[in-house]
């Protein structure tokens, strides 16, 4: 019986520390990342995945983590109108 109950806290312990290791490289729900392409490449780490051009605006697909993040960039009149960028 002691064997047991020492088998199962063991258990529970390794299973606790690899959800805490698992969260740290998340990337934060709650943080505004619409503020452009560039930015979230430079200061949050994102990487560009694909990219999908119309003729008037480039869909960006960023990975981080296995997360993903879309960003289209608008243009008008030959230079950048709108950016905006979002997890789904």
């Amino acid at each position: 019986m002691k064997k047991n109950l020492i088998i199962i806290l063991l258990f529970f312990l390794f299973v606790r520390v690899g959800d805490v290791n698992a969260k740290e490289n998340l990337p934060e729900v709650f943080k505004d990342y619409s503020f452009g392409l560039n930015d979230n490449i430079i200061n949050y780490q994102w990487k560009i995945d694909s990219v999908r051009k119309t003729n008037e605006r480039e869909i960006y697909l960023l990975k981080k983590n296995n997360w993903i993040m879309y960003c289209v960039v608008e243009f008008g009149s030959g230079s950048i109108k709108d950016t905006e960028c979002k997890i789904p």
